[in-house]
Parts: C-alpha cells; structure tokens; sequence
C-alpha cells in the first residue's frame, strides 16, 4: 500500500476514534508532553474532551503545547520539572487533585534514549541515567498516582517498548529498564485491581518519531532496513500508538489490567 493511503487510512480511524472514544469529565495526566509522541497524545485526548495535567523537564514546549491546548478550549494544568525527582512528581500529582479534584488516567510517557553501545563497551553511567528516569520517574509517577486513584479507581498505562519483551542490540541499558517498566506494570496491577485500578504497559517497537531519528542517527540502522524487518515493510506513526493510548485508557476496555501490549506490526509473531 502506497504511504500516503496508509496515511489517509490512520487519520480516518482517528477521527472515528474521536467520536467514540469520549473522554469528557475526565481528568489525564501525560509525563513527556512537550514534545513527540507524548505532545501529541495530549492533543488527541484533548480533541476527545479530556482535561489534561502535563508534564515535561522541558519549560519553553511544555508552556508551548499548554498555550495551544487552551486556546482549543482545554482545561490545562502544565508544569516543568524531571520526572526521577519524586519530590517534585508528589507535590505535582497533589496539585492536579487539588485542581481538578482527581486524576482518572495516568500516562507515564517521559523518557530517554542511550547512546548506541554494546555491552561490552557501554558506559556504565548511561545505565544510572536510564534507570534514574526510565524506571524511577516512571515509578514515582505511578506510585502517587495510584495513591491518588485508590478511592475512585482510575487506569495507569506506562510506556515501555517493544525492547522491554524482547532483546535490543546496540540498546541493552534501554531495553533492561524497559523490561524493569514492564515488570513493576504487572506487579502494580495484581496489588491496585481490587481497587479498581488497571496498569498496563504499552510496547511499541519502531515508531517513526525524533527519539527514532536520534536511534539513525548514531548510524547502527537505517529506516529503510527497519522497515525491511517488519511484516508491513513499514514503521509505526506516532498517530497509531496514540490510538492504541486512547482505547487502552478507554472505559470500553474495562477489564485489561497487567498486560504488555506489543504495537509492532507483527514483529512478535516470527
């Protein structure tokens, strides 16, 4: 299929996505939202009626997506800080509750990327700083968010990675946290379900997006080979993973809780 109808075939399903997916009345807190995937998760659940609590280390894009979002007709809460500062994630979930009463969706989205390395090679403190934002700022995300959902219920969805089921050449330190995002999803669902939380992880694999372009980059793989690699001989859109977001969080799918869903185009079923 030529890339513009796959295209025009996403923003079709997106649109249909937006008029049955409705997230009126509820409040979503998205880590990561000044840019990529996670500024445009905060748009397409801003189009679905959500009010929105954003986060980013970066002051300029994340007062940039809140600007535009309120000139949409969102209500915004936006603040800057780093997520792997716990200090600064409480006293930011406490403000969301504070401002808007609740929190129904957490979507801990906020990462890194390492350089490009084999394991005999790799720097160990690439490591630290994976797991200082990877790992820890995703917990500490969702440990006061579900502090926060234990009364009403709510849904958390963590972003993990294809490289958290699988191995990832060239990207271990990556993968090992992702794996470690996968493994504190499923033990958070098991202990928060009888409260009616779900937790799950969403794991894309190639998604062409910037943290890809930093991936190419460094020169170990190109988007054509990728591609090459992929049952659809294409890579994912950001577009696509954001849907799979919003159904995820979704009321409709109601009894998910603890699972690792792979978007990847069938790369999981060789």
């Amino acid at each position: 299929m030529h890339w513009q109808s796959i295209q025009n075939t996403i923003e079709k399903h997106t649109e249909t996505n937006m008029q049955t997916l409705d997230y009126s009345n509820k409040v979503v807190m998205i880590t990561g939202a000044g840019a990529g995937m996670g500024k445009l998760a905060a748009e397409n659940f801003a189009q679905a009626g959500a009010k929105l609590a954003i986060c980013d280390i970066n002051k300029e894009n994340i007062a940039n997506v809140a600007e535009d979002l309120r000139a949409q007709g969102c209500d915004v809460l936006a603040r800057a800080f780093d997520v792997s500062d716990e200090t600064q994630v409480q006293s930011f979930i406490e403000e969301c509750v504070k401002y808007f009463d609740k929190i129904d969706v957490g979507i801990n989205n906020a990462g890194i990327l390492q350089p490009v390395s084999h394991v005999h090679t790799m720097d160990l403190t690439a490591l630290d700083l994976q797991y200082q934002v990877n790992i820890k700022g995703a917990f500490a995300c969702m440990k006061h968010q579900l502090a926060s959902m234990m009364a009403e219920g709510g849904v958390i969805l963590n972003l993990s990675s294809l490289a958290g089921i699988n191995g990832a050449p060239n990207l271990s330190a990556y993968s090992s946290a992702k794996h470690a995002v996968v493994g504190m999803t499923r033990t958070a669902a098991v202990e928060y379900g009888r409260f009616n939380i779900r937790v799950n992880a969403l794991c894309p694999s190639f998604v062409d997006s910037p943290m890809l372009n930093d991936v190419v980059e460094q020169g170990p793989i190109s988007k054509e080979r990728m591609s090459d690699f992929n049952p659809m001989k294409r890579l994912a859109t950001m577009q696509e993973i954001v849907n799979a977001m919003l159904w995820m969080c979704s009321d409709y799918n109601s009894y998910m809780n603890g699972q690792a869903i792979a978007i990847d185009g069938g790369l999981t079923a060789f």
